[in-house]
């Protein structure tokens, strides 16, 4: 080159063509603080806006999908391997939530196998009345709720799954 112009050969950098697509993301998991329901692994929350976490290769970001695959819930970046993204609002019913990651040369892996998660924020219907089963039942009638059983049986129907409570007349002490 001539004196004064810059010379291109001097330059040289390392080009990194990347064409293969990251693999899929773990199975997103309801973070367990998420979790309301009885048990903190059901997958059941009265949470809207819940958090999932899982795993992906280390530095994609990931973006959460809902049951459409289209619908992007959030996404966040993998930082060692992990992530954890907070959803946006998730409507009453089951979601099927995936998580599919994206390289840093823009190459998309698949998705992840679902997880189904129900959002459930209605309060259950009242259970029905109690009724004292005829076993327990010593009064001259085994229908007529007189007892002399001091540990009766109470029989009645709620919803599924619903954990019931039994009270005294005054409502605050629990029988059971």
């Amino acid at each position: 080159p001539s004196p004064g112009t810059a010379n291109s050969l001097g330059n040289n950098q390392a080009i990194v063509i990347d064409t293969t697509a990251p693999a899929a993301p773990s199975t997103p998991d309801l973070a367990s603080a998420s979790d309301s329901g009885i048990s903190s692994t059901d997958n059941i929350t009265n949470a809207t806006t819940p958090t999932f976490t899982g795993t992906a290769e280390s530095g994609s970001t990931v973006r959460l999908y809902d049951t459409d695959g289209i619908t992007v819930l959030g996404s966040a970046v993998a930082t060692g391997g992990s992530w954890a993204i907070a959803s946006s609002n998730l409507s009453q019913g089951t979601h099927i939530v995936t998580a599919r990651a994206t390289d840093a040369a823009g190459n998309v892996g698949d998705a992840s196998t679902g997880l189904s998660v129900t959002i459930d924020t209605l309060a259950p219907a009242a259970p029905s009345a109690p009724d004292l089963a005829s076993a327990s039942d010593t009064g001259v009638s085994n229908s007529d709720n007189i007892t002399t059983d001091t540990t009766p049986t109470v029989s009645g129907t709620a919803e599924a799954g619903a954990t019931v409570t039994l009270y005294d007349t005054d409502g605050t002490t629990v029988l059971g």
